[in-house]
C-alpha cells in the first residue's frame, strides 16, 4: 500500500514536503500528532483518522496471505469483509481533509479474487462503494473490469472444457477480445487455483482442465514438484537467537539512500545500434549474431562467480525448462555459454556467491536446494520445518501458511559448507550437515524521523560537492567527517569568525548529506528544536525490522544482513554483530569481494572498504549488478555503466535495442542485443 505523503505534510506543517514520499512498510497503520517545539522528537501513537482502522488491516493481511497460499475463496472473503470497513472509514466526517491517498488492494486484487470465485454480490457491493465516494473514483473503471473478468473466467473454463489442448495464444480469439495479455493473466490465475493445467507447446501453452487426462506427450512438459524433503537439522529443540543491540555495535553512518528518486536517474538514449556518448572507448566494433548463437531472453537473471556467470530462466520459458520449473546456464569469462540445465525446483529465491561455485535456491514451498559447480543438486532441506521458524512464528503471532512470505533470504558460502536463511527479523547460519551455528534477531524498527526542509538526500554529485565544502574527498570515513565537522564549527564560530553564518549553514547541510545525521548529533549535543516521529504499529510483525538481503563475505567467514530499516549488519563466524552500516533504506543486493563491499539499494550503490566510503553511484531499482574480474558493471534496459572495483567510472555503452546480455572479455566490454553484438574496447579496462 503506497501513500502520497504530500497531503500529510501539508496538513501537519502547512507547506513543507519530505525528501522522500515512500513509507517504510506496506499494509500497516500509521499514527500522527501535531508537531510542536520540543527538545525531544515526539512519538505519535494516537488514533489516525487518515487511514482505515486496524480491523481493515486484519482483513488485508488475510487477503495477502490467502493469495500467497492460493486459497482464492478465503482471499475473496477477506476482500469482501473489507468493504464495509472502508465505507465506515470514508463516512467518518472527522477524517475529511486528512485522509492519505492510499492504494487499496481489496478493490484491486480483491476484486479479481471475487471474480474468480464468482462472487457477483461482492462485486456489486464493491461497485456501489467506489461510486459512492469521490475518494475512490480512480477505482471505478477497475470495478467494471472485475465484472468483465468474472464473465471471462467462466468463458475460459468453457473454452478449455470444450476444446482440450487449446493454445493459450489463441484464447483472445476464442473469447472474441483484443486484450491477449489480460486473457493470459486470467489463465494464470486459473492455473494457480488448480482449475487449469498448462502444458508447454513451443512458445505458448496447451490448456487442459485439471480433471482432464492430459496426453502423455503434453504431460511430459508439465512440471510436477518433487516430494518435499524433511529438515536435515540435528537439534531437538529450537535454538535461541542472539539479539542485536545497536548501542553496543559500531555504527557507520553513510549518505542516506532515498527510497526513490524525486527525479529518476535516466541514462541518455541513442538511435544508433551502439553508442559511446562520453568518448570513453578506444574502439567499437559491431557484428551480427547468428540465429543459433542469439542470447535467449528467457535467461533474464545474471550472477557473477569466480569462473564466469550464472544465468537463470526463472519463469520456465526456455526450451531447457520443458517439464521443469526453470533452467540455469553457466558462461565462462569470455561469455561462452555451456548447455543449460533444468532446475529441480522452482527458483523463487536465488543465492550465488561471487567467489564460489554452484548456487542455492529456495522454492515457493520453502525447500532450500543447493547445486554444485556442475549445476547438479548437492543437497536439500525443508526450511519451513525448522524449529526456529516455528518459534519465531509463535513469537510474532504468524500462521504456518505465512512461512512462504516470512522466509525471505538465503545465502551460501563459497565452499557450500554453510548456508544462512532469514525468517522475518531473524537470521540463522547452519552447516551443511545440519548443525545450527548461530542465530541473530534484529531489534524492532526505530521510529522514522520526519525531517522538514532537511538535507538528508542528495544525488552523487551533491555528495561530491558536500565533500568539497568540508575539504574532504573519497575514500572517507565517518570519523574523518565528524572530526572535520568539529574543526570547522570551531573555525566558523561567530565569535571567532564574524559573518561566517552562510558558510556554517553550508557545512551543516554538507555534513548531514554525508552521514544522514543532524548537525547537532554530529556535534554531540542534544536533539534539535523541532522534531516529529511516527511509528508504524500493527502488532509484532509490523514492528519487526525484516531482513531483505543477505550474503556471506568473500572468504565466507562473516555474514552481512540488510534490513528494511536500512541497516547492514556484519556478523562474525560466531554470530556476533561487529559493525552496522547505516544506508537509510532497504538494501536489495549485497556483494563482498576480497577487496570491497558493495551495498545496493533501489537508488544507490555504495562501495566500501571496511568503514571507509570509497565510492557512491546513483542507480535505479531495475539495474542489474555484476561484480568480478576487477570491475563493477551496472546493466540497464538500454545501457551499461562500467566502473573499476573501487567505483571509478570507466565508460558508458548505450544501445537502441534492449540489452540481452553484457560481460567483460579482457579489455573489452561485450554488449549483446537480440541480433547484434557490440564490442567496446579500452586499453587497461580494469586498472
Amino acid at each position: 500500500m503506497g501513500c502520497d505523503m504530500a497531503g500529510f505534510f501539508k496538513w501537519l506543517f502547512g507547506t513543507s514536503e519530505p525528501s522522500s514520499t515512500k513509507l517504510p512498510e506496506p499494509e500497516r497503520t500509521r499514527s500522527r500528532q501535531q508537531a510542536r517545539v520540543d527538545p525531544q522528537p515526539l512519538t505519535a501513537r494516537v488514533a489516525d483518522l487518515s487511514l482505515p482502522g486496524n480491523r481493515y488491516f486484519t482483513e488485508l493481511e488475510k487477503l495477502t496471505s490467502s493469495v500467497t497460499a492460493k486459497d482464492y475463496p478465503a482471499a475473496a472473503a477477506a476482500a469482501r469483509a473489507s468493504l464495509p470497513l472502508l465505507r465506515c472509514w470514508l463516512e467518518d466526517k472527522r477524517g475529511d481533509g486528512e485522509r492519505l491517498d492510499i492504494s487499496i488492494p481489496a478493490l484491486s486484487q480483491g476484486g479479481t479474487m471475487m471474480a474468480i470465485v464468482g462472487d457477483k454480490d461482492g462485486l456489486s457491493e464493491l461497485r456501489e462503494l467506489v461510486r459512492a465516494f469521490e475518494y475512490l473514483k480512480d477505482y471505478r473503471g477497475e470495478a467494471e473490469d472485475h465484472f468483465r473478468d468474472l464473465e471471462l473466467f467462466d468463458q475460459i473454463r468453457g473454452v478449455v472444457r470444450a476444446k482440450p489442448g487449446v493454445l493459450q495464444n489463441r484464447m483472445k480469439t476464442e473469447l472474441g477480445i483484443d486484450d491477449g495479455r489480460n486473457a493470459s493473466r486470467l489463465v494464470s490465475y486459473l492455473e494457480k487455483s488448480g482449475e487449469i493445467q498448462r502444458a508447454k507447446s513451443g512458445k505458448t501453452y496447451e490448456l487442459f482442465m485439471a480433471d482432464f487426462a492430459v496426453p502423455a506427450t503434453s504431460a511430459e512438459t508439465i512440471y510436477t514438484e518433487p516430494a518435499t524433503p524433511g529438515s536435515h537439522r540435528q537439534e531437538m529443540h529450537a535454538a535461541r537467537p542472539r539479539e542485536l543491540d545497536p548501542k553496543r555495535v559500531r555504527v557507520v553512518p553513510l549518505p542516506p539512500s532515498p527510497a526513490a528518486w524525486k527525479h529518476k536517474v535516466v541514462l541518455p538514449t541513442t538511435q544508433e545500434a551502439f553508442a559511446d556518448p562520453n568518448g570513453a572507448w578506444d574502439e567499437i566494433t559491431i557484428e551480427s549474431i547468428s540465429k543459433a548463437d542469439r542470447p535467449d531472453p528467457a535467461f533474464r537473471r545474471h550472477f557473477s562467480t569466480r569462473r564466469g556467470a550464472l544465468s537463470f530462466d526463472d519463469l520456465a520459458k526456455a526450451d531447457a525448462s520443458l517439464g521443469a520449473p526453470g533452467a540455469v546456464m553457466f558462461s565462462n569469462m569470455k561469455g561462452q555459454p555451456s548447455p543449460p540445465e533444468p532446475l529441480f525446483r522452482d527458483p523463487y529465491h536465488i543465492a550465488v556467491h561471487p567467489e564460489g561455485d554452484g548456487f542455492a535456491t529456495r522454492s515457493k514451498s520453502n525447500v532450500l536446494t543447493v547445486y554444485d559447480r556442475d549445476l547438479k543438486v548437492d543437497f536439500e532441506t525443508n526450511l519451513s520445518r525448522v524449529l526456529e521458524v516455528a518459534a519465531n512464528q509463535e513469537r510474532l503471532g504468524m500462521g504456518e501458511s505465512e512461512a512462504h512470505r516470512a522466509l525471505r533470504c538465503i545465502a551460501l558460502t563459497p565452499e557450500r559448507d554453510r548456508y544462512l536463511f532469514t525468517h522475518v527479523d531473524e537470521a540463522w547460519c547452519v552447516s551443511r550437515d545440519g548443525k545450527c551455528l548461530w542465530g541473530l534477531r534484529m531489534p524492532a524498527k526505530a521510529p522514522t524521523r520526519i525531517r522538514v526542509g532537511g538535507a538528508q538526500f542528495g544525488a552523487a554529485t551533491d555528495i561530491a560537492d558536500s565533500l568539497a565544502v568540508m575539504g574532504l574527498k573519497m575514500p572517507v570515513t565517518p570519523d574523518e567527517i565528524r572530526t572535520r565537522y568539529r574543526q570547522l564549527v570551531r573555525e566558523l564560530h561567530p565569535d571567532v569568525n564574524p559573518g561566517s553564518e552562510e558558510r556554517m549553514k553550508a557545512v551543516n547541510v554538507a555534513s548531514e548529506r554525508l552521514t544522514g545525521l543532524e548537525p547537532d548529533q554530529l556535534d554531540g549535543s542534544v536533539a534539535g528544536e523541532l522534531g516529529f516521529e511516527f511509528v508504524i504499529s500493527f502488532g509484532p510483525v509490523a514492528q519487526a525490522d525484516w531482513i531483505y538481503a543477505a550474503a556471506f563475505s568473500a572468504n565466507g567467514e562473516t555474514a552481512l544482513l540488510g534490513t528494511y530499516g536500512g541497516r547492514v549488519v556484519r556478523v562474525d563466524a560466531e554470530g556476533r554483530p561487529i559493525m552496522i552500516y547505516d544506508v537509510g533504506s532497504v538494501p536489495v543486493r549485497i556483494i563482498e569481494t576480497s577487496q570491497y563491499l558493495y551495498v545496493m539499494t533501489a537508488t544507490r550503490l555504495y562501495v566500501l572498504d571496511d568503514d571507509s566510503l570509497v565510492a557512491l553511484v546513483d542507480c535505479t531499482a531495475k539495474c542489474d549488478l555484476l561484480v568480478g574480474g576487477g570491475l563493477v558493471v551496472l546493466i540497464e534496459a538500454k545501457g551499461v555503466r562500467v566502473f573499476t572495483e573501487d567505483g571509478r567510472a570507466v565508460g558508458l555503452a548505450l544501445t537502441k535495442a534492449p540489452i540481452r546480455r553484457a560481460y567483460v572479455d579482457d579489455d573489452t566490454l561485450v554488449v549483446e542485443t537480440r541480433t547484434q553484438r557490440g564490442r567496446f574496447r579500452r586499453s587497461h579496462l580494469s586498472r
